[in-house]
């Protein structure tokens, strides 16, 4: 009897966390992590305009949101304002110095994103094949809903 192969969720994982680390790595060069990479990256694309929308994009809670937006404020990336119509809501600004990490941050995860694509393969549409089958997959499983993941688990940010 055959062994079976590794579970292809298991495989998945396990690239990511290999990738993901490497990614890190790399960003942690340039003065953040994935984690302040993928905010930066949220806030630049203009789609969310709370606190709440923030960390319903980046796909973590409303507390790691948080913690987050209160480091990358201490570290004068970001600035919270309340909104003048609702006290309880708070808006995300970037900062100068916040803009200039998400341009050495982006030029990184050009860099990396090349170096992914070269290992995908060098014939022509490999890389786009490969994002579609990644696609595929993701839309192949049940829809779990847009509320996070538990803190550790795939796909989600520790902490």
């Amino acid at each position: 009897m055959r062994p079976h192969p590794v579970p292809v969720a298991v495989a998945m994982w396990q690239s990511v966390q290999r990738v993901m680390r490497a990614f890190d790595a790399l960003l942690a060069q340039e003065g953040a992590g994935w984690q302040v990479w993928h905010i930066l990256l949220a806030l630049h694309q203009g789609t969310p305009a709370t606190q709440r929308e923030l960390a319903d994009a980046v796909g973590v809670r409303e507390a790691t949101m948080t913690h987050h937006l209160r480091s990358m404020e201490e570290r004068g990336l970001v600035v919270r304002t309340r909104d003048d119509a609702n006290r309880r809501v708070q808006r995300i600004e970037v900062t100068a110095e916040g803009e200039a990490l998400y341009q050495r941050l982006k030029a990184a995860a050009i860099r990396f994103d090349e170096m992914l694509r070269e290992a995908i393969g060098a014939g022509p549409g490999d890389a786009e094949s490969f994002l579609d089958i990644l696609g595929r997959v993701a839309e192949a499983v049940p829809d779990a809903g847009t509320r996070p993941l538990p803190e550790g688990r795939p796909g989600n940010a520790p902490g």
